[in-house]
């Protein structure tokens, strides 16, 4: 009997247009996500030109980063045990729907004294999202074939990184022209667009269904979830990779802070942030398509790819930190974009080739924690230095590009040496055909 098209091993790479063709599960989860993310950054452009307006303080925009960030610590670790065990496609459509409505929530902001609602309303969408992201990375190998989950992977990101630089020159552009709310409604209607999209996917027959009765219990999924990480190096190491690139998330706040710097114009800053957002977006969109279509893409050379990514986008912010123009500037955000979404893209991809899918939810859930964790602190540190230290953006921009060399070097050190270990592992192990 033929095997089902995602269970079978036989099946040659294949193509993002073929793929989306022929998979039809996969495209609808992947329209989902095109409409989805082009709201998610009309939202965050959106959201900072209403902390500008609204306080004009950089600690301000550095804690509306942090409430963007810091409750995925908290939720998505439980998020990831509710996604093993539960069904992915319900987690879906359930945050896209109860995301619209929070959004819709920002409506009713008015002056600086609602900017506790302005920050609630970040925490629960957040939250929400906390459930959504793991919940869409976890379901893509119920409904792609293994030989397909690097081409899937590398669209998904790809398809992230142009609707960051469309949905950031959209929401730059609907700001200027027609105000802050009119670009929260448009973030709203994204969110059910995408939900209509999911609720097309079939339940995928292969999903893994929970192997504990008492499918709530969240400590002991955890501990399942810890024990299963520490038994496997490899699949630690990747799930950590992306912390090591949030140490660089504090450009998301400095980058507002650089174009008001440039402008005093609102409509002005908001255009220049847009514009440096997209060009992050298209070096995003990019960089894993040229590595694949050049190298291809075995785990050696995804591996191989990240280390050299770290260093790259390393110096990559050191231009940025001599940048005194928009051009430069979004060259040099364009190219951390760029060499970012190699680590971002080939990571996931790599746990999905190496990780047993009945841990996926929890392994993702903990990287969306450990990476906003970190994402959360570089943010909260700039708004420190800019406020408090009073560190020049430029000054600060170059620390960041230091630190961000360190998990470079680490990652190297994990293939050389943890490459000899398993060589030194295999050889310990007795022979059967010596022994006999």
């Amino acid at each position: 009997m033929k095997a089902p098209e995602h269970e079978r091993s036989d099946i040659n790479p294949i193509g993002y247009f073929s793929l989306l063709k022929k998979n039809s599960a996969f495209r609808n989860l992947w329209y989902g996500q095109v409409i989805s993310e082009l709201g998610n950054w009309i939202n965050s452009i959106a959201l900072y030109a209403l902390i500008l307006k609204l306080t004009g303080s950089g600690m301000a925009m550095a804690a509306a980063m942090m409430a963007k960030l810091l409750p995925m610590v908290v939720i998505s670790p439980f998020a990831g045990v509710v996604i093993d065990r539960m069904n992915k496609k319900t987690i879906l459509i359930v945050s896209d729907i109860l995301r619209c409505f929070t959004v819709l929530g920002f409506l009713i902001v008015e002056s600086r004294a609602d900017l506790w609602l302005v920050y609630t309303l970040t925490l629960f969408e957040v939250a929400l999202t906390g459930f959504f992201e793991p919940a869409r990375s976890a379901i893509i190998p119920s409904i792609v074939p293994k030989n397909h989950l690097v081409t899937a992977n590398t669209l998904s990101g790809a398809t992230w990184s142009i609707m960051l630089a469309l949905g950031a020159a959209l929401g730059g552009f609907v700001v200027s022209l027609f105000g802050i709310r009119t670009a929260f409604i448009l973030d709203a209607l994204t969110f059910l667009l995408s939900a209509c999209f999911i609720i097309k996917i079939a339940n995928p027959e292969n999903e893994l269904k929970p192997t504990i009765k008492n499918s709530f219990s969240g400590f002991k999924g955890l501990i399942e979830g810890g024990n299963y990480l520490l038994a496997q190096p490899i699949v630690l190491a990747l799930a950590l990779l992306k912390s090591g690139m949030a140490i660089k998330g504090g450009i998301m706040t400095l980058i507002p802070l650089f174009a008001s710097r440039l402008w005093s114009d609102p409509t002005l800053v908001s255009r220049g942030v847009g514009i440096m957002f997209s060009c992050r977006g298209i070096g995003a969109a990019i960089g894993p398509v040229l590595i694949r279509k050049w190298f291809g893409d075995s785990p050696k050379v995804l591996q191989w790819a990240i280390a050299i990514s770290f260093f790259l986008g390393s110096l990559t912010l050191y231009t940025f930190s001599l940048s005194n123009s928009l051009l430069s500037a979004s060259l040099s955000i364009g190219l951390s974009g760029m060499f970012g979404s190699i680590v971002w893209v080939f990571s996931t991809a790599l746990i999905h080739l190496e990780a047993d899918r009945q841990f996926l939810g929890r392994i993702f859930g903990t990287e969306m924690a450990l990476l906003t964790l970190i994402m959360g602190i570089s943010n909260g540190m700039v708004g420190v230095a800019v406020d408090s230290l009073e560190m020049t953006i430029q000054s600060i921009i170059l620390w960041v590009s230091g630190l961000y060399i360190i998990p470079g070097i680490l990652w190297v050190l994990f293939l050389i040496f943890g490459s000899q270990f398993k060589k030194m592992e295999s050889g310990l192990k007795p022979n059967p055909k010596k022994s006999k």
